[in-house]
């Protein structure tokens, strides 16, 4: 075996609830762009949970901040997480988006993104509550995940 095959291994398994990956994401993704012109933007994101067939991997973005326009929509459905817990902050909070499970295949996560770190488990209870409270997550979307 040599030494990718035995990085991507560790990376597949390391596709688990709590991790967060980088990866540079798509409007197919459900990521918009920051600037006119462009058609990627690289961005964080925590695994919430893979279907049953490990084929698409729910997650959700973590941003530097809260859009404003949709803050009175989405606002009680942000985690804050701190740079003091997480080294891969760089030293400014952020912002776990739970209102809006995005779906991702797992192929994508273990070819192009970069694993980043875990979060712990008292941050992941509450992500987990927003999510499941959250209106702009379906009923099926969360069964599709486990997350029911």
């Amino acid at each position: 075996m040599e030494l990718g095959d035995i990085s991507l291994k560790l990376k597949t398994l390391s596709i688990e609830t709590g991790s967060v990956f980088k990866a540079t994401m798509l409007r197919s993704d459900g990521v918009v762009p920051k600037h006119s012109g462009e058609t990627s933007r690289d961005k964080y994101f925590v695994v919430l949970g893979k279907d049953d067939d490990s084929y698409l991997v729910g997650v959700l973005l973590i941003n530097s901040g809260i859009n404003n326009n949709l803050a009175k929509i989405i606002a009680p459905y942000q985690h804050c997480i701190y740079p003091d817990e997480y080294d891969f902050l760089d030293g400014q909070y952020r912002y776990v988006n739970c209102y809006d499970i995005k779906r991702i295949s797992f192929k994508k996560i273990s070819e192009e993104a970069e694993y980043i770190g875990f979060i712990n488990d008292a941050d992941m209870q509450e992500i987990i509550r927003l999510a499941k409270e959250s209106p702009g997550n379906r009923h099926d979307i969360l069964e599709q995940f486990n997350i029911i």
